[in-house]
This record gives C-alpha cells, sequence and structure tokens, in this order.
C-alpha cells in the first residue's frame, strides 16, 4: 500500500464529510448548514486536542493528515504525539512507501522517531526522488548539453555496472539508441560479453564491455554509476572533469582533485493533467512533484512500459541536484 503524510493545510482537510454550500433561502436549511458547520468545528478541536489522524483514501493509496499545520508553533511537541498513531496506522493498512510532506523528510526528530523500534524487514521505504533516477539518464544527459551547447546524440556513455539485471539491460538498449556509443564497465564481464554479443546479432545495436580499472574511465566525459558503492568506484582512474550520474545511494566518487560534476536527483516537471490531481488532493504545496510522480510508478513494472508512461505524461527535467543541493547555472559552464 502506498501513503502520503502531510500537514494540515486548511481544517476543512480535517473534516470526515464534504461541506455543504451555504443555503441562501431556505431557513431551515441554514440552521442545518450553521449545525453541520458547528458540529465539524467542534470534530477539529477534538482531533487537535487528542492527536487524531485523518485518513483518505485516493485511488494511488492512502492519506495521512496530521492535525498540525505549523511546526514552528508548537508542533514538534504535537508532532511526536502523532508519529506513534501514525505508525499504528501505517501497520494496519500494511502501507510499505511513502511520501513525506518536506517538512517532514527534513526533519531529523521525526525520521528517527518514525523509524525507530522496527525491524529493517518493517520499515517503511520512504520515498526521495533517486527512484526516478534509471528512467532519466536520457533528459539529464540532454539538459546538461543543452546548457553547454553540446549535441547529446554525439556523446559516449561509460556504465558503470556490477550486477546482472533485466531493468539494467533494459536500460542500455534504450541509452544505446539515443547516444553515439554506450561502454559498459563492470565486473560481469562475462555476462554482459555475452549481453553484448546478442545485441548485435539480434538487434544490430554495438556496445562495449571491458573492465580496465586505468583505462576504461580515464578520458570519460559520462559517467553513469548504476549500482557500485563508494569503495568499489574508488579503485577505478576517473576523468577529473567528468559528469558522474548516479543511479543509487551509496556509490559516490570522493577525490580531492575531482572538479567534475556530481549528479546525485533530478528535479522534473509533469503534465497539467497530474499537478492538477496532486494539488487537488492538497499534495502539490507540500511534497516534492519529483517524489510524487515516483509514487505513481507501480512496482515490478518493466523499463520499457515506464518510460513510456513518463512520455505520456510529459516528464521533463527542469533542475539537478549534485552533493550539496541545486546545481548552479555556473557549474555547468565550469565543466565545459
Amino acid at each position: 500500500m502506498q501513503g502520503y503524510l502531510k500537514l494540515q493545510e486548511a481544517e476543512e482537510e480535517l473534516y470526515e464529510v464534504d461541506v455543504p454550500e451555504k443555503p441562501s433561502d431556505n431557513w431551515l436549511k441554514q440552521v442545518s448548514y450553521f449545525l453541520t458547520c458547528s458540529y465539524l468545528k467542534l470534530v477539529v478541536k477534538i482531533k487537535k486536542w487528542l492527536h487524531i489522524i485523518t485518513v483518505k483514501e485516493i485511488y494511488l493509496g492512502l492519506i495521512f493528515i496530521l492535525p498540525i499545520a505549523n511546526l514552528e508553533k508548537n508542533g514538534q511537541r504535537q508532532l511526536k504525539k502523532c508519529i506513534q498513531k501514525v505508525k499504528r496506522l501505517m501497520k494496519k493498512y500494511h502501507v510499505q512507501q511513502i511520501v513525506l510532506a518536506e517538512e517532514l523528510r527534513i526533519n531529523e526528530m521525526f525520521l528517527q522517531e518514525f523509524q525507530s523500534n522496527r525491524k529493517v524487514e518493517e520499515q517503511v521505504h520512504i520515498l526521495d526522488g533517486t527512484g526516478m533516477m534509471p528512467y532519466l539518464v536520457k533528459d539529464i544527459v540532454e539538459f546538461i548539453s543543452q546548457k553547454q551547447g553540446r549535441t547529446p546524440e554525439l556523446e559516449d556513455l561509460y556504465l558503470l555496472i556490477k550486477k546482472e539485471d533485466y531493468s539494467y539491460k533494459d536500460n542500455i538498449v534504450f541509452l544505446a539508441q539515443h547516444f553515439k556509443t554506450v561502454n559498459i564497465v563492470t565486473t560481469s564481464l562475462k555476462a554482459y560479453q555475452k549481453f553484448a554479443k546478442q545485441l548485435e546479432e539480434e538487434q544490430d545495436i554495438i556496445v562495449t564491455v571491458t573492465n580496465n580499472k586505468k583505462k576504461s574511465l580515464k578520458r570519460a566525459r559520462w559517467i553513469i554509476n548504476f549500482d557500485l558503492m563508494t569503495q568499489e568506484i574508488q579503485k577505478y582512474t576517473i576523468n577529473r572533469n567528468a559528469t558522474i550520474i548516479y543511479l543509487n545511494k551509496q556509490g559516490i566518487y570522493e577525490q580531492n582533485n575531482f572538479e567534475g560534476l556530481h549528479i546525485c536527483r533530478a528535479g522534473i516537471d509533469v503534465s497539467q493533467e497530474i499537478k492538477d490531481f496532486f494539488e487537488k488532493q492538497h499534495l502539490l504545496n507540500q511534497c516534492s512533484l519529483t517524489i510524487l510522480y515516483e509514487s505513481t510508478i507501480e512496482k515490478g513494472k518493466s523499463f520499457r512500459k515506464v518510460i513510456e508512461g513518463i512520455q505520456k505524461d510529459k516528464v521533463k527535467v527542469k533542475r539537478l541536484y549534485g552533493r550539496r543541493g541545486i546545481l548552479a547555472e555556473k557549474e555547468y559552464a565550469n565543466i565545459e
């Protein structure tokens, strides 16, 4: 089950029923309207006093609304009392992954309490936007190339890969169709050499496969780290001016003399239809659009199907995040 956890934006969000329109002609209806509103306002006061979480169902999952409008005004104390109730509700509804309001996602106290006293297998996966990265490599290269006045179709990509994976292979085929060359740098040499041979024979797609730690990445301008950890990527000699796109959270290349770009996350824009949906649920103002869109991707869906959905939903890269936040325009120019 998919969950969304947010702060209240208006008291009306905590109502359990829709508020009828105020009548203008019939006095009996006006009295009924007044009594209904008074009752709902009383419910809101009780919810705030007892720290009751409002649960609303949408077709993507469940929205959990905290009876807190602002964390800065005594919100931290209230938040602690709400966390345990949220955890019980998520266990009740079998919530496996969740989107957090940005104010909660960056709150250290909340995150510590939220995942405390849970076994590893019981911990809820908190979406952070990195799940979008495997599907955005082409768009990211095009986004940066445009800023640097380069032609993306003429670029050579170098893919750092450790394990053999079907989604990786689909991604490789997709990238090979849009760039000059795709070069796989991997410890799984036999598996990917076999895959490269199949591509050449069946689809007339040529990719190179190597694992020379000193030479493979020495002149590479574009490096996509699929799944190597930091200690593994450190073993390679890497072009100090390369752009490294990370598809995982752990494998960050760390060298003092590295002057290239680290691309850790992307900010996206989507079709107005999708934005309108999240706006209607009062999620768009509190949650990252990238994370909200990530929550729409069905678990287990093939790479190709996700790419088709992304194209249909008009997903576009609008900004990129390095290790210290949003990359400034001058950082792209420096690499050029």
